[in-house]
């Protein structure tokens, strides 16, 4: 019993030691990666004063707390992203090793991620009707999201959602889509402005 005590101990620590190191370089590895694939991203801030806002015209399109909101949850929701490839691997490792030593950690990711969908479609259902209808036409992928949404709940009932590698990539790929949605319609909007993404 002492032996076993103490080699859970000893694997813990070493998985600890690994997910502070090696872990963590795998994860920044995999987000080069994927920044490497998406055709969009945010502009960068400009370095000097005469620099303007690539969406200032767009508030004849798009009320400006709304334009904010969807700028503001594309960062949060591709910070989560970011946090997925670190859990992944740890879910990797859960299912290689013994899953006891192995802290996973992707329920608050998943919660984040969730909560921002949900502001973030509660601040369309705000929106007027014909501006509503008028960025739907200009590719508001409210819809996309909330099935979206609705499929990560119906996954995070699952008994096995917050260890299983499976459910876990399902939700980050969801995640990483909803980005990709988000960037094209903001793209779409900045393009009455010029394009200000790469």
């Amino acid at each position: 019993m002492i032996v076993e005590i103490t080699l859970l101990i000893l694997g813990g620590l070493g998985n600890l030691a690994w997910d502070l190191t090696g872990r963590r370089v795998s994860a920044r590895s995999r987000r080069q990666t994927r920044l490497a694939r998406r055709r969009e991203s945010l502009p960068l801030p400009a370095a000097d004063e005469s620099a303007t806002d690539p969406f200032a015209g767009v508030v004849v399109v798009a009320p400006p707390a709304f334009l904010e909101l969807t700028r503001v949850t594309v960062e949060e929701l591709d910070r989560v992203v970011d946090h997925f490839d670190l859990v992944l691997l740890r879910a990797e490792a859960a299912e290689s090793l013994i899953s006891d030593i192995v802290f996973i950690g992707g329920e608050a990711p998943r919660e984040r991620g969730r909560e921002l969908l949900r502001s973030w479609l509660a601040s369309v259902d705000g929106l007027a009707p014909d501006t509503l209808e008028h960025l739907r036409m200009l590719g508001l992928p409210d819809l996309a999201l909330h099935d979206a949404l609705q499929r990560e709940l119906e996954r995070s009932h699952w008994p096995n959602a917050a260890t299983s590698t499976e459910l876990l990539e399902a939700t980050a790929t969801e995640l990483e889509a909803a980005v990709g949605l988000l960037l094209g319609f903001l793209r779409t909007l900045g393009q009455g402005n010029g394009d200000p993404y790469r």
